[in-house]
């Protein structure tokens, strides 16, 4: 996989939220980790909270061009929900959580920059379907992906599975929800639901050039491709299909497209790559 990112602002800041959420910027690429290395990344209340603040920010701030959802530490992107934190929870209070989760989620999905999921060790239940919600998934060689919860008597999110189903098929969803059964992160990729694996050495810079290569693509360009692409999951082929000229032409009336064939006419434009 190659890119050729066009160079941008360099400058880094960094801030914790809540601590159990960690928000780096560098240029227009915003990181966020969850930092509950001591759970395995679990993802309890508060961090259902700082995601949701952090994402209204994310969707209130143009000058953010590309998110990248990670974690910290090495053992897991995220095991899933806080299992010390819901058995105490009445079965009203589990409802309110998953409800919380889902406006997660569809916030994710309303992004109109590409998402990128970095994952590295275990990348199950609730985390898994975090996940899911990126528009690319990017796997260190270690991670394994599975939905657990089926073992223990709970089902995965409706919203979630929708989109497993979707990424992967009916078959192989539901060989994953309906089993708990844990998969590589190369049988992970067969089954689509990673788009590239990379070894250890190499995961951490591979995430960096795609985040940066997505950074500088034209934001208009973005948010039509995901349009189209989200058109075409949950209205069908012909309503994106009917959208698709309009998107086009709103490429050249608001986006930069005319600028950058201009450039590549010129050579000033960056080499092409096959991504």
């Amino acid at each position: 996989m190659a890119y050729n990112p066009i160079p941008m602002s360099t400058g880094t800041t960094g801030t914790a939220r809540g601590g159990v959420l960690l928000s780096e910027r560098e240029g227009a690429v915003l990181t966020l980790a969850v930092n509950r290395p001591e759970a395995t990344n679990a993802i309890d209340n508060m961090l259902r909270d700082e995601l949701t603040r952090a994402l209204d920010e994310v969707a209130a701030n143009k000058t953010v061009r590309a998110l990248v959802l990670t974690s910290v530490g090495d053992e897991a992107f995220s095991v899933g929900m806080d299992i010390g934190e819901l058995a105490a929870f009445t079965p009203l209070e589990i409802e309110l959580v998953a409800v919380r989760a889902r406006g997660i989620y569809e916030r994710l999905a309303a992004l109109e920059i590409p998402i990128i999921a970095a994952i590295k060790g275990a990348c199950l239940g609730a985390g898994f379907e975090l996940a899911l919600h990126a528009d690319v998934r990017l796997a260190r060689a270690d991670a394994r992906f599975g939905l657990p919860g089926i073992n223990v008597g709970m089902n995965a999110n409706g919203g979630a599975l929708a989109r497993l189903q979707r990424i992967s098929g009916n078959g192989s969803a539901a060989a994953l929800a309906l089993t708990g059964g844990v998969v590589t992160a190369e049988r992970a990729f067969m089954l689509g639901l990673v788009s590239n694996v990379a070894g250890m050495a190499e995961f951490e810079p591979s995430v960096q050039q795609l985040a940066a290569h997505m950074a500088q693509l034209s934001p208009v360009a973005v948010a039509e491709t995901k349009k189209l692409l989200r058109l075409a999951a949950e209205r069908g082929i012909e309503a994106a299909a009917e959208h698709s000229p309009k998107g086009l032409a709103r490429c050249f009336a608001e986006g930069d497209a005319a600028m950058r064939l201009q450039m590549m006419l010129g050579g000033r434009d960056p080499e092409a790559t096959v991504h």
